[in-house]
């Protein structure tokens, strides 16, 4: 556990603190959570990489379909948020 621990904190220093969003964006004069962000760039991406892995023709061996893209889309909006987001 420790070890996954040292891995996360090297990848969180490999990203650059400019790059980090702000614990609160303005964007049109409304405050929005910087996850309000993360999640739908995780479900693109989600989309994209079911898109591939069907195109693949890899989903044959995938059950149920729409809970595989519902966790990726769960996953990479978790990732995208502890990457670029402020702990």
């Amino acid at each position: 556990m420790a070890m996954i621990a040292q891995v996360m904190e090297r990848l969180a220093s490999i990203i650059p603190p400019e790059w980090r969003l702000p614990a609160e964006m303005d964007i049109l004069g409304f405050y929005i959570t910087p996850i309000l962000v993360a999640l739908p760039v995780g479900i693109a991406l989600a989309g994209g990489s079911v898109w591939l892995i069907d195109r693949a023709r890899l989903t044959q061996f995938i059950w149920p379909p729409p809970l595989f893209l519902f966790s990726l889309a769960i996953f990479y909006g978790v990732f995208f948020s502890w990457l670029f987001l402020p702990a």
